[in-house]
């Protein structure tokens, strides 16, 4: 099997531990690892390989998601498309999502994540990817149960999970407690005759930013010191994904954006923007259901950042129009106190008229900042990067501190996020974050070129 790169495939020594007990006729493994450790090349290997030597082999694949599931699939297609001795032997039906065997009635396939889809499969060999999303644990029992009949085996992969109570959670801890279990170098290893759980992880106690101790539970040889330190300073990774995805930790709330350790280690009660400030305004504007928030930032240094009095106004809640005459008292009010460098806010979020007035009759400023994704994104990841390096500093306001841990995170492709509200349970406010946010990213560009430094990122 010849990999992207053109090499050969080939086990690594972890690789190897963590197959070790199903060649050894094991019928459950868990295995539970962090991100960018090969987990689908390996296991779209182990399938191919399954194809191959067993008769008529069923070979499932499922995930949280028929789309995830089919990444491990693609994976064979590609060891398929790149060794000729494999297209000699199997056929990719892509339109089907199944790789058939030429040689009997063998084949990999892929199933989407439903119980009712799977009922009745009796499967030779079970791959589960990423059981930490799974919603329940029906599907697993589905595939467990329907093995004995072949004799079939299951090899199940993850990473770290936020909630200890889930059905992950449980079996993690179960097989924690299994009898003759060990821990060496931040590898559990615990089996009976027929279950077996591998899992590399860091302790939530532990110094999440040491890369020697990091490394540890991210045994992949590309996996360097190196490529650990650059995804952990990355301005969009987070302390939960660090936690979870890199260091095996298991953290609530997955898409929690800021936690409240994070903002309140940042908060200087009492603290004030002196009157004359060039500030930048963030205004996120609501009528009807969310709330208008009116965010100052001044950039007193580089290496710090002051969000203080921030203003927010709530709708009346009777299913009527916030009276626009608020906004620009606030507005005033504020330009009257600091030197405003500009309002930083969406002139698709209505309010045109009232900007035009403003700027005509009041001289204040406006700088229009689209919420699209891509400028959105920009903006969060330099927000965060500002709180991770301690560069933020605001009053302590529990309204704005309400706003900014009620987003989650909602992810975009590779890296990038934005702010969000949870798409569970009551619409909860954040309005304030997202006025602070794109306040702050305008503010950083301007920066940026006033310094005459390159700029890191690319224009709002």
């Amino acid at each position: 099997m010849t990999l992207e790169n053109g090499k050969a495939f080939k086990l690594e020594k972890f690789q190897r531990v963590m197959l070790a007990d199903y060649f050894d006729g094991c019928t459950e493994s868990l295995i539970l690892i962090g991100k960018k450790n090969g987990k689908s090349t390996m296991l779209s290997a182990l399938a191919l390989h399954h194809l191959l030597v067993e008769t008529d082999a069923e070979c499932v694949i499922a995930a949280a998601s028929r789309d995830q599931a089919t990444i491990l699939f693609d994976q064979a297609a590609g060891f398929i498309r790149r060794s000729p001795d494999l297209r000699d032997r199997v056929d990719v039906k892509r339109g089907y999502r199944e790789i058939r065997s030429k040689l009997d009635s063998g084949r990999i396939r892929v199933l989407a994540a439903d119980v009712d889809t799977a009922d009745g499969v009796i499967p030779t060999l079970a791959l589960v990817d990423e059981l930490h999303r799974h919603k329940s644990a029906d599907l697993y029992g589905v595939f467990r149960d329907g093995l004995g009949p072949r004799d079939g085996r299951m090899v199940t992969i993850s990473t770290a999970g936020d909630d200890e109570s889930s059905p992950l959670g449980v079996m993690r801890a179960n097989a924690r407690a299994i009898e003759g279990s060990t821990y060496d170098e931040f590898h559990w290893h615990c089996r009976t005759e027929s279950f077996v759980m591998h899992e590399w992880a860091l302790e939530e106690a532990d110094d999440l930013d040491d890369m020697d101790l990091v490394k540890k539970v991210n045994p992949a040889s590309w996996q360097t010191k190196k490529a650990l330190a650059k995804r952990h300073d990355s301005p969009s990774m987070t302390k939960w994904q660090w936690a979870r995805f890199a260091c095996g930790v298991w953290l609530r709330g997955e898409g929690a954006a800021i936690s409240p350790g994070e903002w309140d280690g940042l908060a200087e009660p009492g603290l004030t923007i002196p009157p004359g400030s060039p500030v930048w305004i963030g205004l996120d504007l609501g009528w009807k259901i969310d709330c208008t928030a009116i965010v100052p930032l001044w950039w007193e240094s580089d290496e710090r950042r002051v969000t203080a009095e921030a203003i927010i106004l709530a709708p009346p809640g009777d299913g009527s129009l916030l009276d626009d005459r608020l906004i620009t008292d606030a507005l005033i009010e504020m330009h009257e106190r600091y030197r405003i460098l500009g309002v930083v806010y969406d002139p698709n979020a209505a309010g045109q008229q009232m900007v035009q007035v403003l700027e005509r009759e009041n001289t204040i400023p406006f700088v229009e900042h689209s919420q699209d994704n891509s400028p959105i994104s920009l903006a969060d990841a330099r927000l965060m990067e500002a709180i991770r390096r301690g560069e933020l500093k605001h009053d302590g306001d529990p309204v704005v501190r309400e706003h900014v841990l009620n987003a989650v995170e909602k992810p975009l492709g590779g890296e990038k996020f934005r702010f969000d509200r949870a798409k569970k349970g009551e619409r909860k406010p954040m309005d304030a974050l997202r006025a602070l946010s794109i306040a702050h990213s305008v503010a950083v560009a301007d920066n940026q070129n006033l310094s005459g430094k390159p700029p890191t990122f690319y224009s709002f």
